[in-house]
């Protein structure tokens, strides 16, 4: 078998970029699995690494759309999109740095709730400040509502 070592150019794929695709077996008999399509400026060219659940592969992808039969990489499929994605940090992934950003977020709610309370207080004591501070009240009370409401919807997304 051939390899087209432009086929990724061919396609329009960004250089830039990683992608999973869909590669052969040595046996072409038996299954079909997912590895990194990049391209590797050294060789001038696209290539596969090997399948991601660890399998060697021969080199270069098979058309998009064919059936990935290895059940390690249909497995390990979400994980590596994610990986893949532009934009994706590694400590995106990090518990203890993910736990601090949420105490942070938690500190930060509850300082912006208790400027709230503040300004209201400030509002029901000075009549002539009733407007401004009062407005400025209501406009952070409804952006941490709107902020709460938002963490909620990521939350049924990522549970999905």
């Amino acid at each position: 078998m051939s390899v087209d070592v432009r086929q990724g150019d061919k396609e329009g794929l960004d250089r830039e970029r990683r992608y999973l695709r869909p590669v052969a077996d040595y046996d072409w008999a038996a299954e079909t699995h997912l590895a990194v399509y990049r391209w590797l400026p050294m060789f001038e060219a696209w290539a596969t690494g090997p399948g991601i659940c660890g399998k060697s592969t021969p080199q270069g992808p098979l058309p998009e759309g064919v059936t990935v039969t290895c059940y390690r990489c249909v497995d390990r499929r979400p994980k590596y999109e994610r990986y893949l994605a532009p934009g994706y940090e590694p400590a995106d992934d990090d518990p203890e740095l993910l736990r601090q950003r949420a105490e942070t977020a938690d500190r930060q709610v509850l300082q912006a709730q208790a400027l709230v309370a503040k300004w209201r207080q400030v509002a029901a004591e000075r009549p002539g400040a009733t407007v401004l501070v009062g407005v400025a009240a209501d406009v952070l009370h409804a952006t941490l509502g709107g902020l709460n409401d938002l963490l909620a919807e990521m939350g049924e997304r990522n549970s999905r």
